[in-house]
């Protein structure tokens, strides 16, 4: 310990000698750092990052491929489920243990009022089962139930981050009303602190019961034409995501539930077409912006991560590269301390502790850049996801800083080492080696006027005289 201690001390003294080169060098790691890590922090919240619920690995999102035709599709084609397939599937309880249903109530935000001031939000309409099916906590109040899914009761329940953010954590707002769309609903709940929903892509403010009504109706789309959300079953609009049984894998989940699904996917289309192929049902995980399948935001991600791969690759050649030139400014400093005694392995020790202190303030300013820069980021991709960096972001980033300061680190310490002792001799001036005033002096054969070492004639000649035998 007091030899590490001492290491971070000299290397402390050592940078603030140059700071010009730290600060370059730390602005730099900052700059390769931080857009990697920023670009990460947005692709988790995108692809890798589970739902914020409970035993999210059992979590699975429906998808469906194709749709009876004669039949109404509204928000997303591979997503979206009529009500007869989704009351199916929801008796298959030998696999699932919850299917929950979820719509939004707009494609984007929809008017919703709290006193006289008007304002918008992302609203979802959901099944009964929404809370208790996924397994998430309420902050206060209480959930929804089948009753309320079924007599499409006038209550609400806001996310943590809406009440903070609109209602100042107003801690009397359970009873309230809410008007959306003009339409009157009592707040009875708050969701717990982290939970954004699970609509994909976006981040859902306040949660309501399955309506049936025209002014409330799934993607905010009419219904005069194509029958509403219940009864006929030719609307699909509906999104589904299930808790699979323990011991359940997906391929058993998926054997189990599509004879169901079929059975409900031609309800009130009439006779099937021989000739058309029937829908296929998929589970995908319940991980990133639904289930990991958005293609439209992985690939420029995954583009995006490769150039900023390459800015932080460009960044360590270019400090290795002065870190190469200032160790060949240090070469006599090195020299002396080995020809002092310091071993190769001091000195390579020593440097490999400048090069760790250049990387952590790097990383740390990194950090900064990378949290304000992946909001930034989000909100100029049209992501409304929360990107609030987690421990995945945090290790990925300590990762980095890691290679980054094998990288730029190592490279030049073969070169350091490698310089040999004797450096530190070349170059003394030795016409400034003072000589002391008097020095004791005796005749010698090499003339009168010689040193006893014989240094020193008339002539100015430095010669040797071997003493006499027996003196």
């Amino acid at each position: 310990m007091q030899t590490l201690i001492h290491d971070l001390r000299y290397a402390l003294r050592m940078l603030a000698k140059s700071p010009g080169f730290a600060v370059v060098a730390i602005l730099t790691l900052a700059l390769g750092i931080g857009a990697n890590t920023a670009v990460f922090n947005v692709m988790n919240a995108v692809l890798l990052r589970y739902l914020p619920v409970p035993d999210p690995e059992r979590v699975v999102y429906l998808r469906v491929e194709g749709r009876p035709s004669g039949t109404w599709e509204t928000g997303d084609d591979s997503l979206t489920f009529n009500e007869p397939a989704f009351e199916q599937m929801r008796g298959e309880r030998r696999v699932l243990s919850d299917l929950v249903a979820f719509v939004p109530l707009g494609f984007g935000p929809v008017a919703v009022r709290s006193g006289d001031e008007p304002e918008v939000a992302r609203g979802d309409m959901v099944s009964g089962n929404f809370f208790s099916g996924l397994g998430v906590r309420l902050a206060r109040g209480r959930g929804f139930t089948l009753d309320d899914e079924r007599r499409h009761t006038q209550v609400v329940v806001l996310s943590y981050d809406y009440w903070t953010r609109r209602l100042a954590r107003n801690p009397s707002v359970l009873g309230q009303t809410l008007y959306v769309r003009g339409v009157p609903f009592t707040i009875i709940g708050l969701a717990a602190r982290g939970f954004w929903g699970v609509d994909p892509g976006q981040q859902t403010d306040l949660w309501i019961p399955l309506q049936n009504r025209p002014d409330l109706t799934a993607w905010g789309q009419p219904v005069s034409d194509n029958g509403g959300l219940y009864g006929s079953g030719i609307w699909w609009s509906l999104m589904l995501i299930g808790r699979l049984q323990p011991g359940v894998t997906r391929p058993q989940a998926l054997a189990q539930l599509t004879p169901a699904f079929l059975r409900a996917a031609y309800l009130g289309v009439g006779t099937r077409d021989p000739k058309e192929s029937p829908p296929r049902l998929y589970l995908s995980s319940a991980r990133g912006i639904a289930g990991g399948v958005d293609s439209d935001a992985s690939q420029p991600l995954g583009v995006l991560m490769a150039m900023v791969g390459v800015v932080l690759l460009i960044a360590c050649t270019n400090i290795a590269m002065l870190l190469i030139a200032r160790n060949t400014a240090r070469e006599r400093e090195f020299s002396l301390r080995m020809a002092l005694g310091a071993g190769r392995s001091h000195i390579f020790r020593q440097l490999l502790t400048e090069s760790v202190l250049l990387v952590g303030g790097g990383a740390a300013l990194g950090w900064i850049f990378a949290a304000w820069g992946g909001t930034v980021l989000a909100r100029g991709s049209g992501l409304d996801v929360s990107v609030a960096p987690d421990s995945t972001v945090l290790f990925f980033a300590l990762a980095l800083a890691l290679l980054a300061g094998l990288a730029f680190g190592l490279a030049p310490l073969r070169n350091a080492v490698r310089v040999p002792p004797g450096l530190a001799l070349k170059g003394v001036d030795l016409d400034r080696v003072q000589r002391p005033a008097e020095a004791p002096c005796r005749p010698g054969r090499g003339g009168a006027g010689s040193d006893e070492l014989g240094f020193g004639g008339k002539g100015g000649n430095p010669s040797f005289t071997r003493p006499p035998i027996g003196e």
